[in-house]
């Protein structure tokens, strides 16, 4: 502890001076105080001095400079894997009852010198350590990431992966852990023993075929230590609980180490969701048998939608296209506005970028979009004739000098309601890199406008919208009022190795312009399809005669399984519609009917979704000890197996490397803000004042 006062040091001489000055002008040159005693006088006198000298000091606001250090013990952070493989091997009785008690009793002993931190993952990361083994897929990469971004800038001493080496998503889980700058150490779980096994590895198809055509199967296959045994393939629709057998092919493993890839052609001889069966018949000595067969979910679709965008070339066209056919149902064709000469009958869409343009006002397209009532998606940029755009009643007009354009960035609007985004892309909006949107000196927006993105420009959120839906006559259109959203796609895949949010933004534009509205009452909105491992969720939707959304009445919804069996739900209301979260179902076909009394009016509505079985951790079971030995020697660790958890103390105990660290924090406070300042100036006071008292002196 030290002071420090926000004047010259030398006006410290001040204090002593002033208070002999005082209390010697008081004590000597005042007749009453003449005939005290001189040793009582003395010590009035230095009373006095004292009180003033310290009040003069605090004149010069006199701060308090004080440290404190805080110890914080190495962090050690256990990652336990919590996958279905590990459990799948001949030790699972190990993993679930002995191994538990082991890693109780070793964490117990690292809590005495380190903050021990666990976690487990599969699928996702979870802030605890369970020995369930239920997780569907491993993703190791996404365990070191959440470590990163956790724990950046604290006192990591090391990181303890308990695994099986085996990860069936994300990235390679060694180049993931560079970023992480701590020790790794690896506990190898799981059995390395290659055992006789026919597997069927993977089945590549698209989730929609149409009606008449012929689709394509993938059928990859592997097989182990099966040299010289023999056994069929087929391929079979299930339906009304019987298996139809499509393609019989018999194979022979020809070496211990067996792979093939078996290109398959079925029709699409009726509409609906179909379920098909791909398996290897069992050969003899096989343990593994739940890797033999995949189940493949296809929707089979009336017909595709054709969806016209007339631009010139630009990466913002590239981007759209490559989107709108990953989408079931819908396929883009592009073509430059001189080129085009077709009829636009056939489109159920028209984008037009940068168009009407400076060069092109495309009169007779726009007439024969406003004639036939098509959709259209008006994406503005550098080459758009904001005068023409303006005059075609879209309920947006730019007051703007010439064509210049500004950098904006995207803010979500907290009113949009035509359709839902997913949190994904609820959250990715706010990173999304700037376009440029024409810089306008008013923009007039018409109330029927319904924005979905606000311009963010320069950290201010504008009221000029960057993405917005409205209606001209019976047709539905968008305004995208900026170019350069191919930089939306590559920042989704930087951000996520994939474009699913960009492709889900995309998908979401078009189904809601293209989709004929449906004006019944009672709407039911659900995806076709789910993953085993996913909730089941459904949206709905209530209309009265007026078509104001309302949600008083009661939703209720049968769920029906392809046995037959029935699940019963009701729709959890939202601010003026309905949700439900059916939670997870077991892997199949199932067929759904939502009820709701209005009044004397009954309203339903059926469909069918499928759910699809997520077999990754049962496909290769072997254990990968090599990557774990990697992980651990590229990062100063050491591989460990399960009986040897418990030398995890002594070995952490024996680095130099990991060792608490001390941070001094530093602060200031005005003395004066001290209680006991005050209570030491009272007891001056106060002495002095009653030994002055008890001596007849006033």
């Amino acid at each position: 502890m030290s002071f420090s006062i926000a004047y010259s040091a030398w006006l410290l001489l001040l204090c002593p001076l002033a208070g002999a000055v005082y209390a010697a002008g008081f004590y000597y040159k005042d007749a009453r105080t003449a005939e005290l005693n001189p040793i009582l006088r003395w010590a009035l006198t230095a009373l006095r001095f004292l009180l003033v000298m310290f009040l003069v000091f605090l004149v010069l606001s006199p701060l308090i400079r004080s440290s404190k250090n805080t110890v914080e013990k190495p962090i050690i952070i256990i990652a336990h894997d919590n996958s279905a493989s590990i459990a799948s091997g001949k030790d699972s009785a190990l993993y679930k009852h002995t191994y538990p008690a082991s890693w109780d009793k070793t964490i117990n002993q690292l809590s005495s010198k380190y903050d021990v931190r666990v976690m487990s993952f599969g699928n996702e990361v979870a802030d605890s350590m369970n020995y369930l083994y239920n997780e569907k897929e491993t993703d190791i990469s996404s365990l070191f990431d959440a470590i990163t971004k956790r724990y950046y800038g604290k006192n990591i001493g090391a990181v303890i992966v308990a695994s099986d080496g085996i990860y069936n998503k994300g990235f390679n889980p060694v180049y993931a852990a560079r970023s992480l700058k701590s020790n790794i150490y690896t506990i190898a779980e799981g059995d390395t023993t290659i055992t006789r096994d026919a597997i069927v590895t993977k089945v590549d198809h698209n989730p929609t075929a149409f009606l008449g055509n012929t689709f394509p199967l993938q059928v990859v296959l592997d097989a182990q230590k099966l040299e010289g045994k023999t056994s069929t393939l087929t391929v079979s629709e299930l339906h009304d609980g019987k298996e139809d057998k499509l393609l019989t092919k018999p194979l022979t493993f020809s070496s211990q180490q067996f792979h093939l890839s078996v290109p398959v052609q079925l029709t699409a001889k009726t509409a609906g969701l179909k379920h098909y069966i791909v398996k290897i018949d069992p050969v003899a000595g096989e343990e593994n048998l739940t890797n033999n067969k995949q189940d493949v979910y296809i929707h089979v679709l009336d017909q595709k939608q054709h969806i016209l965008i007339l631009s010139a070339p630009h990466p913002d066209v590239a981007a759209i296209t490559e989107s709108i056919n990953n989408t079931d149902g819908f396929e883009a064709e592009t073509f430059t506005p001189d080129k085009f000469q077709g009829s636009l009958n056939k489109y159920c869409l028209v984008i037009l970028n940068q168009l009407p343009s400076t060069n092109n006002a495309i009169t007779p397209v726009l007439q024969n979009i406003d004639k036939l009532n098509l959709p259209v998606v008006y994406i503005l940029g550098s080459q758009s004739n904001l005068s023409a755009f303006n005059q075609l009643n879209t309920g947006l007009k730019i007051s703007s000098y010439g064509n210049r354009m500004s950098d904006a960035e995207a803010a979500q609007s907290n009113n949009f309601s035509l359709f839902t985004l997913s949190d994904d892309l609820k959250s990715f909006i706010s990173q999304l890199p700037a376009v440029s949107a024409p810089f306008g000196t008013n923009y007039l927006i018409s109330p029927s406008l319904n924005v979905l993105m606000y311009q963010k420009i320069q950290s201010v959120t504008t009221s000029y919208p960057l993405i917005a839906f409205n209606s001209s006559g019976n047709a539905k259109l968008c305004i995208i009022s900026g170019e350069g959203i191919f930089r939306w796609k590559l920042q989704d895949y930087l951000a996520h190795k994939d474009h699913k949010v960009f492709d889900e933004l995309i998908t979401k534009i078009v189904q809601y312009l293209a989709v004929k509205d449906d004006k019944s009452f009672f709407r039911i909105h659900s995806p076709n399809s789910f993953k085993e491992d996913e909730a089941i969720e459904m949206d709905a939707e209530l209309y009265n005669p007026s078509y104001q959304l309302i949600n008083d009445p009661e939703v209720n919804i049968t769920i029906t399984n392809s046995d037959g069996k029935k699940f019963s739900f009701t729709f959890n209301r939202t601010s003026n519609a309905y949700h439900l979260n059916a939670g997870q179902l077991q892997a199949g076909m199932y067929s759904f009917e939502a009820s709701v009394k209005v009044g004397t009016e009954l309203y339903t509505k059926k469909g069918e979704f499928n759910i699809t079985p997520v077999q990754l951790e049962l496909t290769h079971t072997i254990a990968d000890h090599h990557l774990l030995y990697q992980l651990a020697s590229e990062h100063s660790g050491k591989m460990l197996f399960p009986n040897q958890i418990e030398e995890l103390p002594k070995l952490l105990e024996s680095r130099d490397d990991i060792k608490p660290v001390i941070y001094s924090h530093v602060s200031y406070s005005p003395l004066i803000d001290l209680k006991w300042v005050f209570f030491a100036l009272l007891a001056l006071v106060s002495i002095e004042w009653f030994l002055r008292k008890w001596n007849g002196t006033y």
